[in-house]
């Protein structure tokens, strides 16, 4: 059994666009459920025990870059190298593989008269990668996502309904066969797993507003994106429109 957990990155209405970062990003991490429950979680738990002396705490990207918080004392650039050092080696040690998608609202606003919701937009593609993902393998993946509003969560349940009916790409058969479960997860029962997600998501979004930009982040998180002969724009990077 597999277990995806997903995070986004921006904020998904195209109501008020922020122009510094007008990108959604919704990341899914996936891990082995056996493997997660063995090595992740105490991984996690190891790395805010060291650094901050507990592990109640949330791993929070936003907070975490502007030392806020519980991590006010990354201010510290001594403390904020050395947590930095220990956190990308626990990213690229773990054993785990990323699906994401990311959309630039103002490209959307402008391409499309009606643009769908870029929350949902992302989740579908990622849940067609995920399919094309396990492939032939003989196993289940479940998919754990971060709880929004109730009535956002209940639209996304929808989707995800919607998606289990099948397609002309995917039978219904294959997706039940693949998708196990969707459950909704608040940010405050420290998963350690939502965490990860939110810390992949943010530099996923950086890379997609400029390629070109140095992004040391994205760079430690590159080799887990899922890819198919070293390519993985269109498998495990979709970036839209």
């Amino acid at each position: 059994m597999k277990i995806m957990f997903l995070d986004e990155s921006g904020d998904h209405s195209l109501e008020k666009i922020d122009a510094t970062y007008p990108v959604f990003v919704l990341a899914g991490c996936i891990f082995n459920f056996d493997y997660y429950t063995a090595i992740v979680e105490p991984a996690v738990q190891e790395l805010k025990q060291k650094h901050f002396s507990k592990d109640s705490i949330i791993l929070r990207s936003y907070d975490i870059r502007k030392q806020k918080n519980a991590f006010a004392s990354l201010v510290d650039k001594r403390k904020r190298e050395a947590f930095y050092l220990d956190l990308n080696e626990m990213l690229l040690n773990l054993d785990f593989t990323i699906i994401a998608a990311a959309i630039n609202k103002t490209v959307l606003k402008n391409q499309y008269a009606e643009p769908d919701n870029p929350y949902h937009l992302c989740f579908r593609f990622i849940l067609e990668r995920s399919i094309m993902y396990l492939g032939r393998q003989k196993e289940q993946m479940m998919l754990r996502i971060e709880s929004r509003e109730t009535h956002n969560d209940r639209k996304l349940a929808q989707e995800y309904e919607s998606f289990r009916e099948g397609s002309e790409r995917f039978s219904k058969e294959e997706v039940h066969a693949k998708l196990a479960d969707l459950s909704f997860n608040q940010k405050s029962q420290n998963i350690a797993g939502m965490q990860i997600a939110d810390l992949v998501a943010y530099p996923i979004g950086k890379w997609a507003m400029d390629q070109k930009r140095e992004n040391a982040a994205f760079e430690v998180l590159r080799t887990k994106i899922h890819a198919k002969e070293g390519k993985c724009l269109g498998y495990g990077l979709k970036t839209f429109p």
